[in-house]
């Protein structure tokens, strides 16, 4: 049974962004199906470092798209993003030290609560100003692909990669 489920309550209104969303919840059951299944410490690791990943890849695509639109609450959601991912990269680096299957227990809890949260009160706070916003899907579009799409052997890659300048117009 999987322990995240998407559900269109969660859509932002930007395709490639619930593309992301959806993707990540697939790295998490994918990370839960593993533990369930007693996978070894080595599968669960790469699992992990997959979704570590491609969650820095989305929050990158994000706080451009966030840019592009000037969504006024930009900066506190990139604290948030990087809030949550030096916490799961301090859980990565513990279990890199002692493979103990808890930590993946206890971070998959952790995942599933800020997930819900992230997505249902953050990311839908900055929904009307990249729903119908040609400079969102534009800016999310030149970011690259994600996991739904054709993607390259490292999404993670394209978080380093400069986002094209596109300056939407000011608005009124």
């Amino acid at each position: 049974m999987a322990l995240c489920q998407w559900s269109e309550s969660m859509s932002v209104g930007e395709s490639r962004l619930d593309a992301d969303h959806k993707a990540i919840i697939r790295l998490i059951n994918q990370l839960h199906d593993n533990l369930e299944a007693g996978a070894d410490s080595a599968t669960l690791g790469e699992v992990f470092d997959s979704l570590i990943n491609y969650t820095r890849f989305h929050f990158k695509r994000e706080e451009k798209v966030m840019q592009a639109c000037r969504y006024p609450d930009a900066k506190a959601h990139e604290e948030e993003h990087a809030g949550f991912t030096r916490h799961i990269e301090e859980i990565r680096d513990r279990y890199a030290r002692n493979a103990d299957s808890a930590l993946i227990r206890g971070l998959l809890d952790y995942l599933k609560d800020w997930l819900s949260h992230h997505i249902l009160t953050q990311d839908m706070a900055y929904k009307p100003y990249v729903e119908h916003n040609w400079w969102a899907r534009e800016v999310s579009r030149v970011f690259g692909p994600g996991l739904a799409e054709e993607a390259p052997a490292d999404p993670a890659r394209n978080a380093s990669i400069p986002c094209p300048e596109i300056k939407p117009p000011l608005r009124n």
